[in-house]
């Protein structure tokens, strides 16, 4: 795939699926049994991966604003790696956040019918 934003929402999509499934087994493993324990767990993965990418992000930056520091082609393509991991993890974690809002869903239509 040529086109970088195609790749990093393929890419982001396949990996919050398996990131999904991760955590649906570690749930099982530890004896989950309501919705609403899966949901927990899939918001609390989705905010884990965006911490993850905002704390990349901001040590990125960081390191740009170092006297010194010459600004070469490797910065610079280093510091593009770092927002496009940022953007991976962004739509990763939003993915886990939609799972949660699924399981939530999940819970409402039980309640109802």
């Amino acid at each position: 795939m040529k086109n970088t934003i195609l790749r990093i929402l393929v890419y982001a999509t396949i990996f919050s699926l398996i990131s999904g499934v991760v955590v649906a087994i570690i749930g099982l493993i530890l004896g989950w049994k309501t919705s609403t324990q899966f949901s927990d767990g899939f918001f609390w993965a989705g905010a884990i991966f965006i911490s993850i990418g905002l704390v990349n992000s901001l040590g990125m930056s960081s390191q740009r604003t170092v006297p010194g520091l010459q600004d070469s082609e490797s910065a610079v393509s280093d510091i593009f790696r770092g927002h496009k991991l940022l953007a991976f993890l962004m739509i990763s974690g939003l993915l886990l956040f939609g799972l949660s809002s699924l399981a939530i869903l999940a819970i409402l239509a039980g309640r109802l019918f």
